[in-house]
């Protein structure tokens, strides 16, 4: 039985570019009030977050309880209108945090490196090689070697923030992962010409 509250929240990679899902897998402390709950939600570039909490008076209402389970667009952060297409969210660095009352004391909180769509350009790339139940061919052997390349970045870079807590190092594997990509994309073997 906890006797006091264990913050933590899981934040999965998606496939859905214009939504970022947030599972809370805490610990509550039994017989603590769970108040005021709060995510803020910073979103890559800005120094101000974008919270989303409890609010009953907004249509469709906002709850954010014990357990959740948040898929949020961009409606539901009031990045855009309800009455506006919902836009994809950015790749990048995000700063997540969740904390209940007293929201200055009981908190945690994440850095969440997406790369949804640098992931999913990647994914489209892999499905335009053509290969059989055999080995490769030359050609298609240096595509793959170039993707698995390119691959590695991209997960070594949700390490170095989500793991590692080293966001600056992990923008910068992004943004390498990212031109390697773009050079990928323009015919150049990746790995001949660094």
């Amino acid at each position: 039985m906890a006797i006091r509250h264990t913050l933590a929240l899981d934040i999965p990679e998606t496939a859905c570019e214009n939504i970022i899902r947030i599972f809370d897998a805490s610990v509550y402390g039994s017989g603590l009030a769970i108040d005021c709950p709060r995510l803020d939600i910073y979103l890559p570039g800005f120094s101000l977050p974008i919270y989303y909490s409890t609010d009953l008076t907004s249509l469709p209402p906002k709850v954010l309880e014990p357990g959740f389970i948040k898929n949020l667009s961009t409606a539901d952060l009031g990045i855009t209108g309800n009455d506006q297409p919902i836009s994809t969210f950015p790749d990048g660095l995000y700063t997540i945090r969740y904390s209940v009352s007293p929201n200055d004391t009981v908190y945690v909180q994440y850095y969440h490196l997406r790369t949804t769509t640098l992931t999913n350009t990647y994914y489209r790339e892999i499905c335009k090689v053509q290969l059989q139940a055999c080995e490769p061919n030359a050609e298609q052997h240096q595509r793959l070697h170039d993707l698995r390349y390119i691959k590695m970045y991209i997960d070594a870079a949700k390490a170095k923030a989500e793991y590692c807590h080293a966001p600056v190092q992990a923008v910068e594997m992004y943004q390498y992962a990212e031109r390697l990509l773009a050079k990928y994309l323009t015919g150049c073997c990746v790995s001949c010409t660094n």
